[in-house]
Parts: C-alpha cells; structure tokens; sequence
C-alpha cells in the first residue's frame, strides 16, 4: 500500500518536465513556444538538475571523424571503447543537431562492392583421366570496411562442396599487410591463405569504378582454361545442353508437385504484345501434274510467336471449304516426328519476325510458300523493330492451261474412230467423214515408186508402188515384179489408214513426197519417183504441196541472180550446191523435179541428181524476176 501510494503521490505532485522512465534518463522538451514561434528552451541549458539527468545538449568531438574516415577504425583497439551512455547521446546529437560534412568510408560507400571473376586450380590424385580440376569462383571486396569474400556458384549434382569459400574478413597478404582494391586487377594471380586465384574478369560497376574514381584501365578480359574433364563431358559450360535440359525439367516437376504454380515465362511479351498480329502474303507452286498456284495468308501473333497459314480460295476451286492449312502452333525450323511417345526430341527452333521477309520463303510441311506482300501494320512493325522496309512484289497470275486427257488406246475391234466416236460421247455416234471429198477424189491415187531402205544387201534390187488414195487417206503398197530377186510380186500392205511414227499423226497425202523416207509397216521407203498423173496433181494443189509450187522455190533462190547471169545452163545438181553455198538453202529432191519440169522438157533423177538436159538460166531469171 505504501508502495502505491509513493507511485501515486509521484505521479501526481511531480511536473511533466521532470518525469522520465524507469530507467532514470529523463527526457525533457528541447523547444519551446512563443510569439515568433518554436525557439530552444533554455531552461534546460540553465538547470543544472536537467543538465544532471541528461537534459544537456552534448557537444561532439570532431577528432574522431578523422579516425572514421579510415575503414579500419573498427579494428582500432587503443583507444577507449564509447559507453552506452556515450553513445546513445552521440546518436541523439546526430540525429537531431548535427550530420558530419565529410561522409565516413562505411557511409560514403555503403553497399558498394567490387567483384572480380577468379579460378583456382585443385589437384586431383589417382585419376588416369585428368591431373587437375578448374574451379571458377567469384572475389568480392566491400569497400565501406576493406574486407573480401571469396565463393563459389553452386552446380547441380556435381558432388563437391561449392558456396562461400573464404568468409568475409579482412584478408592477409602474403607478405604483410591487407589486401586493398589497388591489389586487384584482371589478369594477376593472387594468393590467398597459400591458394593460388587467376582473376580473369570483373563487372561493369567495378570496371565504371576503376575508371571513373580512380582513373585505372582494370585490364582485359581473359577465358578461364579448360580442365580434360569439362572438356570430355560436359562440353566446355559446366553442363551439357540435355543435362540443363533435365535438371530444368525435374526442377518444375518438383515444384509442381509440391503445390507450387507453374512458371509463365512470356507474360511480359504477352502483356505487351497482346492483339498484334503480323500477316502476310504468299503463295505455293504445286509441281505435280494437275497442280496450280496455292494462295495462303500467314499470321505470325506476337504475343506468343505462333503461326496461322490459311488457305485462300477461289470461287468454284473444286477444293474443300477447309481454310486452315496450319494451326495455330509455333512453326519449326527443325520439324520432328516421334515414333514413341517419351522419346527425347531435338531443342525447337522456332520462326521469330526477322525470319518473316517479302520475297524469301518457309517451310510448311516441306511447301515452300513465298511470300510477296504485308499489311502496313506489318511494315510499321518492321521499320520500328529492325528498321528494315518490307517490299513488296507483284507476282503474274499463271494462265490457267487446260491438261487434255490421252484418249485410250485402240481395242482392235472395228476402225480407230469408231472406238473413238465411243469414249466423246456418252451414246456412240457415226464418226463424220467429208462426202465431198469422198465423191470428188474416189477415183484420185498418187503412185510413187520405192525401195527398202533398210541396209540388207538381199532388199537393195526390190521395188515397190506406194499409192496414196486421196478420197480417205488410206495407204497402200504392192512389191512389182524383178527376176531373179527370189521375191513373190504382189501385195506387200493392205489398203489401210496407217499412222506416221515420225509425228504420231494418220498419213495424209502431203507426207509423200519425191525423195522423202516413209515408214510402213515397220519397214522404211524411200519414194524414188512419181508418176505424170501424181506429179501434175500435186501442181495443182500446191497450198497443199509447197515443193510443187515454183513461187516458193523462186523466192528461195532469189539470191543467185548474179551467179545464174554468167552461165547459159546448169545442172540440178550444181543448182543445189549453188543455193546451199550462196543462201544457205537446201532445195529437196523435188523441188528439183518441180524445176526441171517448169523450166526444160528433161526429167530428173533424184538419187543421182543428173537429168538428159541441163535447166535453162534464162527462162529461170524470167521466173526470178
């Protein structure tokens, strides 16, 4: 009860001023207010019990910031150690009175760190394969208290302890004294506690301070060495590409596992791209047969860097209504197929925007579709992202060329247009014929004399009639009688529509003419000579038999005016020579007959190329004139 009764009497007979906690420092109010203000209090400088219980203001010594200055005054043990009194006053005097004009080293480079790139090289015994192992570790120096730390990253299953190698402190030298950031420099090895390190790169803030605060080039960049074990299995990195593959893989497993979210790498190009979409142009040449061009449009959306291909078809294109050509997916350079589901597939290599440019090509399940145009959004893009113009190309629209379909082959019963009259027309029809031509040409043959020209010493003396029936363009051959040839005159082909095998075609009456080779019957003619009745037929149809018609041998050999003009006559044979020499012309055996026959009353050989009178240059030069 007494105790009560103190501690109320305390609380209510003692004045603001003079209460305080319990540990007895009592804290006063350093201001006061009046008409101009806030103003100091200056009862508190006068009261000697105030100044007693630690109401005073402290006065600093500025001594000591001489001594704070140098980052070592941590470890300066022969002066006495501050109180707690002392110090607490110290702080209070700073934090409201006072802040020091020359900032103290851990003040002034407060959470500046240097950091250098080093390796050491550890022995390694009983091992035929490698002599030694290179261990990269990082050197850290704070420059706010001179002290360094040496670590090591730590990697995955690699079975060595890795992390903090040597603890923060202030480091030895080997020959006395502390290590100082002007004892490191890239390029120089350095000894910690009897260990070797190679520094061999630093940061960008420590290369910026040694140029910018110091004014020291801190040395180039040097490639920390290979050990034989890196080097054989882990390809120069530490880890293979697969084995960060793995370890990646098995890492999310994990987490996912344990109820953790999974990891959404490209949100931020998500969130900045979202509803942007590039699109093109293109088109496919399909190489096959019946193929044409193929017009698609490729959307590239970056939001997620996916493709779109989609088919643009014509109207009446005969192709299903199917416009989606390539789902919306990334687009391969590498595309693979696994045969097993579980099989481990080659890294994906997928198309970005500086791969889509007019006039190249991609690869769409193994089409290469050009691409020839974009949008403007497109070219926008393209000239903000990479400063490249996209062109564009215009492209001629192949003309559509209709592929007609082989008709099929003769079944051998009835004649050739009658089978074909029934693969036209759905009801088989008469083929139709030229009843004029018919009536007029029925009695019309063209006979021409010929000889096997098949190189058999036993064919050389036989002779043949091949007439030519100009009513229907049938064809036929009869072998005339020569003694002693052992070879039974008669019919050699029957009358008959036969085909060319030069040009695939029925015989027709203009493919006989004098000197020419036909083939009938799988056995070659030569056609020797014609007679009156043919020769004077062909004349008269000349439209339809240019060899017979003398204009166009005039015109032909208009060029040999001048060498016709100094002899009287010549011969068919020094005619041909003549114009093959001066106007590179080549006169046909019966162009010669034709010649012969306009100009002179003789007949020519075509074999041998003489005839029984010369031609007359004269009644030539009339013709040529």
């Amino acid at each position: 009860m007494m105790t009560m009764a103190a501690k109320g009497t305390l609380r209510a007979g003692t004045p603001r001023s003079a209460r305080g906690n319990s540990k007895g420092n009592y804290k006063s109010q350093s201001l006061s207010y009046g008409p101009g203000g806030a103003c100091e209090n200056p009862k508190i400088l006068s009261d000697p019990e105030l100044a007693k219980a630690g109401g005073a203001v402290p006065i600093l010594d500025l001594s000591i910031l001489g001594v704070l200055a140098d980052p070592t005054h941590r470890f300066n043990y022969t002066e006495r150690s501050i109180t707690h009194d002392e110090r607490d006053s110290a702080r209070d005097s700073s934090r409201n009175t006072y802040r020091p004009a020359i900032a103290p080293a851990w003040l002034k480079h407060d959470r500046q760190v240097l950091r250098f790139y080093a390796y050491f090289q550890e022995a390694v015994h009983e091992n035929p394969k490698e002599n030694f192992r290179v261990r990269k570790c990082a050197i850290c120096f704070y420059l706010e208290d001179g002290t360094m730390l040496v670590s090591e990253p730590k990697m995955e299953n690699s079975g060595i302890p890795q992390g903090n190698f040597v603890k923060r402190h202030r480091i030895p030298k080997p020959g006395g004294g502390y290590y100082t950031y002007h004892d490191l420099k890239v390029g120089i090895t350095i000894s910690i506690y009897s260990r070797a390190f190679r520094i061999t790169g630093c940061d960008d803030f420590t290369r910026t301070f040694f140029q910018t605060a110091l004014n020291i080039d801190v040395g180039e960049v040097e490639a920390a060495p290979l050990d034989a074990f890196t080097a054989r299995s882990m390809g120069g990195d530490g880890a293979s590409v697969q084995q960060k593959k793995e370890i990646a893989e098995s890492k999310e497993y994990n987490e996912l596992a344990h109820g953790g979210n999974r990891k959404n790498i490209k949100l931020q190009q998500y969130l900045e791209n979202d509803g942007k979409v590039l699109s093109f142009k293109c088109y496919w040449d399909d190489p096959t047969r019946y193929g044409s061009r193929m017009y698609y449009s490729l959307h590239y959306y970056l939001a997620d860097d996916t493709v779109e291909v989609l088919d643009e078809l014509s109207r009446n294109s005969g192709r299903d209504p199917y416009p989606v050509f390539w789902r919306r997916a990334p687009l391969r350079w590498n595309p693979h197929v696994s045969p097993a589901p579980g099989m481990i597939e080659p890294e994906a290599i997928v198309y970005k925007p500086e791969d889509l440019v007019v006039g190249q090509s991609v690869t769409v399940y193994g089409r290469q579709i050009c691409l020839y145009d974009c949008d403007n959004f497109t070219r926008a893009f393209y000239q903000d992202y990479m400063g490249h113009e996209q062109d564009s190309i215009p492209i001629q629209h192949p003309k559509p060329v209709h592929f007609q379909l082989a008709n099929p082959p003769h079944t051998g019963f009835g004649t050739e247009a009658d089978s074909l009259a029934s693969c036209i027309h759905l009801t088989p029809r008469v083929p139709s014929r030229d009843i004029n031509k018919l009536m007029n040409e029925v009695k019309r043959i063209m006979r021409f004399e010929a000889r096997a020209k098949n190189s058999k010493k036993e064919d050389e003396n036989r002779r043949f009639i091949v007439g030519v029936f100009v009513a229907d363009g049938s064809v036929g051959v009869w072998e005339t009688k020569q003694r002693n040839s052992g070879h039974t005159e008669g019919k050699f082909a029957f009358k008959s529509q036969k085909k060319n095998t030069a040009t695939g075609t029925w015989f027709k009456p203009s493919d006989f003419i004098v000197g020419e080779t036909v083939e009938i019957n799988s056995t070659p003619f030569q056609l020797l000579r014609a007679d009156e009745c043919t020769l004077s037929y062909m004349e008269d149809n000349c439209d339809d038999f240019p060899v017979s018609d003398m204009r166009v041998i005039c015109r032909k050999i208009a060029g040999l005016r001048n060498e016709l003009e100094k002899v009287a006559e010549i011969a068919p044979e020094e005619l041909r020579r003549l114009a093959e020499e001066k106007c590179n012309v080549y006169l046909h055996a019966h162009e010669l007959v034709t010649v012969v026959r306009a100009l002179c009353s003789g007949e020519a050989d075509p074999v041998t190329g003489s005839v029984k009178d010369s031609i007359p240059t004269q009644a030539l030069l009339q013709r040529l004139r």
